[in-house]
């Protein structure tokens, strides 16, 4: 005589009880594949995390030439970005007096590409410019800057005389 239990399953003479669950091979077989499935995307997040360093420094360059437009204009006072291509690093200066003719400039701010990203540095060949002149009235001395990491990935900054940057970005 058969007897059925709840799954379906058929015995002879005895009821099988099947709980619920896993077995241990089940469940080591799923550990192992998504183990293959996570390696497989970790250079993925990699490449993702290195060219997401690359558009935020484009991003905060062209927003500090944006703001010192602005500061200049405010003040009445002349200020300068000066790059400094082989360090990786670019410094916010102010002129000391007020007015277009300046005699010499103060430090504002120094910013180092390498802070978020030791792979990020301005590439020597397509950057034009070592510094930005922006007037108090807020025309800026145009140049093209750009940056790069260690992918191969560049952001071209490109500024003209009204202060306006365009960003294009490269990704590899």
């Amino acid at each position: 005589m058969e007897f059925g239990d709840r799954t379906g399953a058929k015995s002879r003479g005895r009821k099988t009880i099947r709980r619920g669950g896993f077995t241990m091979f089940e469940f080591i077989l799923a550990l192992s594949l998504l183990t293959i499935v996570g390696l497989m995307a970790v250079p993925s997040f990699q490449r993702s995390a290195l060219n997401g360093n690359l558009k935020s420094m484009a991003e905060a360059l062209a927003s500090d030439i944006s703001n010192l437009r602005n500061t200049s204009m405010a003040e009445n006072r002349m200020h300068r970005i000066s790059l400094d291509i082989f360090s990786c690093r670019y410094t916010l200066q102010r002129c000391t007096t007020s007015g277009s003719v300046c005699p010499g400039y103060a430090t504002l701010l120094v910013k180092d590409l390498s802070s978020n990203s030791n792979d990020l540095c301005f590439d020597p060949g397509g950057t034009q410019v070592n510094e930005f002149y922006i007037q108090p009235w807020g025309l800026v001395s145009p140049g093209v800057v750009v940056l790069v990491n260690a992918r191969g990935s560049m952001a071209t900054l490109q500024v003209n005389a009204a202060g306006r940057t365009r960003v294009r970005i490269n990704l590899r």
